[in-house]
């Protein structure tokens, strides 16, 4: 078993639980569900407390309702993704639920026949906590794989750009609607701060950090310079397509242009030590009012919005959809934190229940209520009063635009996405820091890419 997937998949926040109808008689026993995730405190602080280990009353009420005793598990990210894989890979179905994430856990589980489809149990259990019909379609589908539903989303987001109007308008500027006006706004800003002796304050604020981070939005720049997923030959997407077209990867070609770009806007544009940057020091450097645009996970300047003590950031922030490249594609950085079954539960009417509570409605709601983030996945939830007043009814349809035009299928869903996005991610990180060129990384890439695909056989004849 390869260490990555080990490593498995998933992206910071976590879960908890609580779900659907029926009340059992006093006494009976309760089937315990039990939930592996990250993100203590974060997730469902309102069923867990802000420790996450304290039951509250709305979720002993549900679990009397449902006969269901939920016992959740926390941990470091790095290991809750190790237990998952574990898990999965010893075929114990210790862990009923589990997190996946689109960004490589939904497709290596997925079509390694580790999650329960889901499909059915939307068709079986209509109605109760969760409303598919609510959820942006956008989010379901990123959770399918060679369209069969294996998991639902909890907080999840697209791309978009979140600047500072103050700054901006200092300098006379609009937020850019293509990436040759993104590089006018960078080198302005740029030139204007550096003007003013403004040393302290940068035009861009990415991520570039070794490991799959920074892969969800390089491929995302990827997608808009060559107007296609520009992984393999032909934008092939699936194992099958890879094989029925011999497509081979082509990192040295239609990829390069845009991670050829995403490199150079963090080496010119970007803060010192961007090469190490996770979204944490993204949320952070915005926050601290030292970043003029934060992109294309506009989700993690919401976050700063939260924890920021910088008045101008506050009163200043706004958000635009994300640029148009020149293949004709806008940028993209598409996600869902979401929560699988276990193909191996012996309990999954009962896991449904607790799924589709964790991921319906009422949690959906709470987590606006609790982050005021607009990273939701319904529509009822986005046009809360709650939203609006902090945004505006403007900012909150652009987010919907932001969704509604999003691209999820912006790389391949393929079983061995989750080293790939580790690969990708680290071959960024080092194209960045320079200690390696653009052309060097590409063409590593491009050679492990080969033997990869190979090696799993997808060029037999």
């Amino acid at each position: 078993m390869s260490k990555n997937f080990l490593k498995a998949v998933g992206l910071t926040v976590s879960l908890a639980l609580v779900i659907s109808l029926m009340s059992l008689p006093a006494g009976a026993a309760k089937t315990g569900i039990r939930v592996l995730v990250f993100a203590q405190g974060f997730a469902w602080p309102e069923l867990f407390g802000s420790t996450g280990v304290d039951e509250t009353e709305r979720l002993k009420q549900f679990e009397e309702k449902e006969g269901v005793d939920v016992r959740i598990e926390w941990g470091d990210e790095t290991a809750i993704r190790q237990k998952v894989a574990a898990d999965f890979a010893a075929r114990t179905g210790r862990y009923d639920l589990v997190l996946v994430g689109t960004d490589g856990g939904v497709q290596t589980y997925g079509y390694g026949g580790f999650l329960e489809p889901l499909d059915k149990y939307l068709e079986l259990y209509p109605g109760g906590y969760f409303d598919p019909q609510d959820v942006y379609p956008q989010f379901l589908d990123a959770n399918r794989v060679e369209g069969v539903l294996y998991a639902l989303p909890y907080y999840s987001f697209g791309a978009g750009i979140m600047y500072r109007k103050d700054i901006f308008d200092k300098y006379g500027l609009t937020s850019p609607k293509t990436t040759d006006e993104l590089y006018q706004v960078l080198e302005a800003l740029k030139s204007g701060l550096r003007g003013e002796g403004i040393t302290d304050v940068y035009p861009v604020t990415m991520r570039g950090a070794p490991g799959e981070e920074p892969t969800l939005d390089v491929a995302g720049f990827v997608y808009a310079w060559a107007g296609y997923p520009a992984w393999f030959e032909g934008g092939a997407m699936t194992p099958d397509q890879i094989k029925e077209k011999k497509a081979m990867p082509i990192f040295t070609g239609d990829f390069a242009p845009g991670f050829g770009a995403f490199v150079e806007i963090c080496q010119k544009y970007g803060p010192p030590g961007i090469s190490t940057h996770t979204w944490v020091d993204m949320m952070n450097i915005y926050a601290m009012g030292k970043a003029a645009i934060l992109m294309p996970s506009a989700i993690n300047a919401y976050a700063a919005l939260g924890v920021t003590e910088d008045e101008q950031v506050k009163k200043y922030t706004r958000f635009s959809k994300s640029p148009t490249g020149s293949g004709g594609k806008q940028i993209q950085s598409f996600w869902t934190f979401s929560l699988g079954i276990n193909k191996d539960s012996r309990h999954k009417k009962e896991a449904w229940k607790v799924l589709t509570f964790l991921m319906g409605k009422e949690s959906m709601q709470a987590f606006a209520e609790r982050t005021q983030w607009p990273n939701v996945t319904m529509k009822s939830v986005l046009y809360s009063d709650v939203l609006i007043k902090r945004y505006g009814l403007e900012e909150i349809k652009l987010n919907e635009e932001s969704i509604l035009e999003a691209e999820p299928f912006y790389f391949p869903y393929i079983p061995e996405l989750n080293e790939y996005m580790d690969r990708v991610g680290t071959a960024t990180s080092e194209a960045i820091a320079k200690t390696k060129s653009v052309e060097a990384v590409l063409s590593g890439l491009q050679t492990w890419a080969l033997e990869t695909m190979l090696r799993a056989g997808y060029y037999k004849k």
